[in-house]
Formats: structure tokens, sequence, C-alpha cells
């Protein structure tokens, strides 16, 4: 047995040399080198200048760095990276060619001395000393390879990280230069090998999913071969070929990569085999699992044939521990200095192949492009996360939210705010009798139609303490395409018999409710009653008001309603008032030729009631509208919406000559919030003034 070799030094990087056509390219990166003791060679891992311990990805351009930023970045740390490098992902007009094991005492192998001759651009040795690349401008048809001969020629068709180091051959032009074309294709012709189609497997785990999400084994079309060796270990003789074989079997079920790989490793029996090839290191059996079988069964049940990491010795994965595991070179000639990079985690050394808590860079945290909030109903529903609409019992909390959700499934503006809509899940955990009254009166009263109404209703109750309903429910909600909203109404309904009161209980429920969140990037929305003191907030455990995204009270006093916003993650639109009143609407008549009946939540107090005074807080455009209500009303008895509004417009102040006039556009913002404020109302086509 061969004995691990020393790893020779690596040549020392001199920027003089780098030529000006690179340096002006914005496709730089400093890079660390880590040795290997399986492949017996350095691994080459390309960073952040800003954030050196995290990799940097050659999909996105928008990480790559100045010549200038990363040689910085390498001057400031030398003893963490070796040099600086360049990434060639994308066709820019430069092509590397790359010259393996052709340097050996000082002497250059002829049939590399041919290429660097025929080419005659700049040319420099390798980080090792062994090998040669050449930069030339122009363009490639494709990348190619022959590891036989050991030439590289990438032209961006593939993403690729070359290390330079600016040792350029004394005999070397000192620019990059053009060849012929004919002498590029005479190159292709001679070395370039054909290829057959083939997958390239990727050694980037995804993540592990929560049990809650993954489908049920008995749901699943895979047979009884592989239901039988996931639920008792059973196999026909060789452990490895059955886990295989269920692999292939999970994909021809039609499952995604991240839920066959979970499945995988959460099973007992399926980890113990990795495990046992992987000599009891879990993370080298997780990845043994995503590589071995998830990866080349997936290629399997597609009959397509599959690369192994032999046939593409230069991959490079995103983590030391993956390569030192699966690289495999079947041969001595082995590309040195081009990398794939994909998607890398922060490269400590060592570092497992994926971590469980990814901490982001500052640079990119703190990037004032990413918005804060993302919303369903802006300023009033985040796009995801955990809510609850609570309130005293007739408070109106199902017609409240039945508004809202209608309002998303529909589309439709609520009270001014622009609403993104998507599909909606309603859970009429207290019955569908009375819930279905209730959508018919708002239909009717807006005139809508039942056809492709983009709501699901579900008339049952799941218990969200039982892991089993949660995951049957998860299932069914993931069938839902661009689902926006899941309402339960009421969370008392589907925690039965919890203690309220208890964080063990209402804890678990809680966890639940996330997992609904993350399996289906939805909204939960939970509707839940106010305790004895209503000032106290909603019932239940103490710590269940931390765990919401959004949390809206309802009050009611007499004939008076609002809802109130108590939190909104961020704190934007805390303390927002929102007055509404229950409109009576005829869905017709019952078989003793009576009246059937139900209600509609509409904007604005209802006219009569006593408002209580929460200070005069209205802008001047808001004043504005309200006193044009006032004297309409005064002189005439009644006046219309656009009555207000064109009154309230002519006596905003005009713009100046030549500036937009946004008069109207202003008048009728400030008389919807007007309606919303609870401080004028809306009957029979008519403005009432409720207060003030």
């Amino acid at each position: 047995m061969s004995q691990p070799q020393t790893p020779n030094p690596l040549r020392p990087f001199n920027g003089d040399n780098i030529p000006d056509t690179l340096k002006a390219n914005a496709r730089w990166a400093p890079w660390r080198a880590i040795w290997n003791e399986k492949r017996q060679k350095f691994d080459k891992i390309p960073a952040h200048a800003k954030a050196p311990f995290y990799g940097i990805s050659t999909a996105k351009p928008e990480r790559w760095y100045s010549y200038e930023q990363a040689l910085k970045a390498y001057q400031d740390n030398p003893t963490l990276f070796a040099g600086v490098g360049y990434v060639m992902t994308g066709q820019h007009d430069v092509v590397g060619i790359d010259l393996d094991r052709c340097v050996a005492d000082n002497t250059i192998a002829p049939w590399a001395q041919d290429v660097i001759d025929r080419l005659a651009s700049y040319t420099e040795l390798s980080p090792s000393g062994n090998g040669l690349r050449i930069l030339i401008k122009g363009e490639i048809p494709n990348d190619w390879t022959n590891h036989e001969v050991g030439i590289e020629v990438y032209g961006g068709h593939e993403p690729r990280f070359l290390t330079v180091t600016g040792q350029r051959l004394k005999v070397s032009p000192l620019e990059v230069l053009r060849p012929e074309q004919a002498t590029l294709l005479a190159l292709s012709d001679r070395y370039a090998k054909t290829k057959t189609t083939a997958t390239i497997i990727s050694l980037e785990l995804p993540d592990i999913l929560d049990e809650l999400v993954l489908p049920a084994l008995q749901d699943l079309d895979i047979g009884y071969v592989a239901r039988d060796f996931l639920t008792e270990g059973t196999h026909r003789g060789d452990r490895s070929r059955e886990l295989f074989a269920t692999a292939v079997a999970l994909y021809n079920a039609g499952l995604p990569d991240d839920e066959v790989f979970s499945l995988l490793a959460l099973n007992p029996f399926a980890f113990e085999v990795a495990l046992d090839h992987r000599r009891q290191d879990s993370d080298r059996a997780l990845m043994y699992l995503w590589v071995e079988h998830c990866q080349k069964g997936k290629a399997k049940s597609k009959s397509t044939p599959v690369a192994t990491l032999a046939d593409f010795e230069n991959l490079a994965p995103n983590s030391p521990l993956a390569l030192a595991e699966c690289a495999q070179p079947a041969t001595e000639n082995i590309a040195d200095d081009f990398d794939v990079v994909k998607d890398v985690s922060p490269v400590h050394t060592p570092v497992p192949p994926k971590h469980r808590f990814a901490f982001t860079p500052g640079e990119a945290f703190f990037d004032p492009n990413i918005p804060a909030t993302k919303w369903t109903i802006k300023r009033l529903l985040p796009e995801t996360g955990l809510g609850m609409v609570f309130g005293p019992s007739m408070s109106g909390k199902t017609f409240f939210v039945l508004d809202l959700a209608m309002s998303v499934a529909l589309g439709r503006e609520w009270r001014g705010h622009k609403v993104h809509p998507g599909q909606v899940a309603y859970i009429c955990a207290e019955g569908g009798t009375g819930f279905r009254k209730r959508g018919l009166a708002y239909l009717n009263y807006h005139g809508l139609e039942r056809s492709g109404l983009p709501m699901h209703l579900l008339a049952d109750a799941p218990n969200l303490l039982e892991r089993g309903d949660v995951k049957d429910l998860i299932v069914s909600l993931k069938s839902i395409k661009d689902l926006k909203l899941v309402v339960v109404d009421t969370l008392a309904q589907t925690t039965p018999g919890a203690n309220e009161n208890a964080s063990e209980d209402m804890g678990r429920a809680m966890a639940h409710c996330n997992k609904i969140v993350a399996a289906t990037g939805a909204l939960v929305l939970l509707v839940g009653h106010t305790g004895k003191d209503e000032g106290r907030g909603h019932r239940g455990w103490s710590g269940m008001p931390a765990a919401f995204d959004v949390s809206i009270q309802l009050e009611r006093n007499g004939d008076y309603r609002a809802a109130t916003i108590v939190k909104m993650k961020d704190g934007e639109g805390e303390g927002t008032k929102y007055p509404f009143h229950l409109g009576d609407v005829v869905l017709g008549q019952d078989e003793d030729m009576e009246p059937v009946t139900s209600c509609v939540a509409l904007p604005g107090a209802k006219v009569g009631a006593e408002v209580p005074d929460d200070g005069d807080d209205l802008t001047g455009n808001q004043r504005q509208v309200l006193q044009a209500a006032r004297d309409l009303t005064d002189l005439s008895g009644a006046a219309t919406p656009a009555d207000v509004r064109n009154a309230a417009k002519d006596g905003m102040p005009k713009p100046a000559r030549g500036k937009q006039d946004n008069r109207g556009r202003d008048a009728k913002r400030a008389y919807d919030a007007l309606i919303a404020l609870g401080r004028l109302a809306e009957d029979g086509g008519c403005v009432q003034i409720v207060a003030g």
C-alpha cells in the first residue's frame, strides 16, 4: 500500500503578469487550497472577497468581483487564500486551455509545446507547476476535454473556475490574443473526443424534509418489494442492491429529489445500510445515499446513462468532505485547475455536506433591495407565515375572515389595499352548513358566480395535535396549486381536548401549523376567541402571541364592529383599525315561504352606530373630503360618493403650471381611507357621515 504523499508547495501568485484584458472583467475571486488526502491533490475553493469563509457561485454574476477586490482579499488573508482565480462561466470572448501534467524537470512535453506554438497567446504555469494554461480570445461551440492526453478547453459553456498564477512563460506573449479560428478547429479535430449523453451527478445535498411533509408510504405506488424494505428492512440477499432498487421505485412513483432523499435518510433500514457502507459516519452516509442511490437511481429510473465521478474527474463539489468521499478518479490524468462550482455552503475545514444552520454574509443579509415583507394583502396579510384573527362571540369573526379570503381568491382590492391573488383553502371546522350560507351571501351581494371560484372548502375538523392528521392535511394542501391562504376556523375546534393554557398542547399545535406553512409556503390564518378579559387578547397559552406574524383583534360594542392589527411582523401597520358592519342578504325562501338570510361584512361602521372617540388624526386631504361630505349633505340631505370626491377635489389647491394634476386620485384615496376608518359609510348609493 502506497504511503500518502506530502503536498508540494503551490506556485506563488504574481499579479504583475496578469493581462489587462482579464483584469478588466469583473470575474474574479480569491481561492483556498485544501489538501485532499484521498485524491492526493488540492481542492480549489473560490470564496467571497468580503466574506472569506463563504464559497462563491459561478451561477450568480452579482457575487463575482473585480480584479482589485479579489487581489485585496488575497493580500489581506495570505494564510487563508492561495491566490486569485477567474470565473469562466458564460461566453465572453475568452477561452481557457488547460494542459495537464505536461511539465517535468523544467521541460515542456512536445505535444504541449505544439499546442502553445499554435495558439501563440498568454501562457502560464499552473499552481502545481506540473501543468500549463493558455488564455486566448475567441469562442468555441462547446467545451471539451481529453483526459487521456491531458487537455481541456473551456469557453464558458459550463460553470468553471480557473485558478490563475501569473507565472508567465518567458517566451509567452504578454496579452490574451486571438488565434485563427481554423487553429481552434484543428485543435478540436485532433484531441476532442466524441461525448455520449450523460447525467452529471450533483453533489449538493438537498435539505432533509420533515416527516410531516413527506408522502405516506401506503399512498405510494412503489411495489411490495420496496415497501417491505422501507417498512421491515427485508431484502433479497443484498441490502445495497435493495436500497438502490427502492430509490428507483421512489423516482418512478414521481417523487422529486428532496422527497426521495428525505425518505431514505429518515428511514432506519435505508440509513443503516448507508452507515455500514461509510464506517458509521453519518455525514458520509448521507452523501452515499444522495450520490450512489438517489442520483444514480434517478438516472436509472429514466433509462438515462449516468456519469460517475470517474467520468468527470474535474468535478468539484461544495465541500472537501464530499470530494474526499466521492471523487474516485479512474486515471492519473485528472484536471488540476478547472473546477465546477455550484452554490456552495460556507467552506470551513472540515465541514459537513449540508449545514442545518446556514449563516448569511452581512453583505447579502443587509441588501436594501430585498423587501422586508412580501404581502398577500398589502400591509395586512403577509405572503407566508402564521396569523390569527380573534374576537369575542358574535363579533363577526367568520364574516370578516371570509371577506379577506374572498378578496385573496378573487384578487379583489380590500379596503384600498392591493391584493396578490391565489388559491384559498378554508377549513370550516365548526360545520359547513352555516358557512355555505355565508359564502353564498358574499357571492350574491357582490354579483359573483360560483363557477371557477379559486377556493377549496373542508367541512371537517382535522386535529392539529395529531401528527397523522397534520400529515394528511399537508398532503391535501400541497395538491392545491398556487395556494396563498389557509384558514383554520376555529382553532378551538381543531385542538379537541387540549388544555388551551398549557404550552405542551398549544405549543405542539403551533409547531404543527408552522409545518403547514413550511410545506405550502402559504399564510395559515387561525380564527380564535378572546378570553373573559377581552383586553388581554385571545384565549389560551400566553406564549402563543410570539408564534404569530400577524394578529388581528375584532371588537364589538353594540352595533359598532372593528378589526385592529395588534401585531405585525416588523411592526408595519400595527394599530390600524378597520371598522366594518354586517349587511343583511336574502338568499331565498325556505319550505315555509320564509326568507333565508345571512350577512356579509361591509366596510365602515354601521350608520347610527356609536363610534368610540379615538381622536382626530386625519390627514389634510381626509379632512377636505369629510368637510365636502358635510357640506353636501347639509345642502341636499344626500350625496353620492362621486359628488363628495369631486367637491373635495375642487377644494384642493391646484398644481403649479406644468405639474401633473393628481387631485382626483388624492380625493379618492382620502375617501377610501375614511370609509375604512369608519368616518364615512355608503348606504343605498349615498354617503353617510358616521362620526365627526
